[in-house]
């Protein structure tokens, strides 16, 4: 996909530019892919629970949001956390 680098501030910009629309799915999906690419760590586990999350938020399938929740555990990154919690806690 044009326009994703492939570092995590690259792939950290491009999840902030990605709107939360149904456009937005197939970019998060490939921000989420090459994420995967990348070796395990805080920063990069964080992203992947933004990505995955955010894909929960368009789409509305919950195998989306139990990955997001689940790398927002493993990344121990509270905004993630928080953000899986609140959507958690939606209806």
């Amino acid at each position: 996909m044009r326009g994703l680098g492939e570092t995590l501030a690259d792939l950290a910009r491009a999840l902030r530019e990605t709107p939360l629309e149904a456009p937005g799915e197939r970019r998060l999906k490939e921000i989420a892919r090459l994420l995967h690419r990348l070796p395990p760590g805080q920063e990069r586990d964080g992203l992947l629970a933004v990505a995955y999350l955010r894909l929960y938020q368009i789409t509305g399938r919950e195998e989306f949001f139990l990955r997001g929740y689940s790398y927002a555990r493993t990344a121990r990154l509270l905004p993630a956390r928080l953000m899986a919690e609140k959507l958690g806690e939606s209806p």
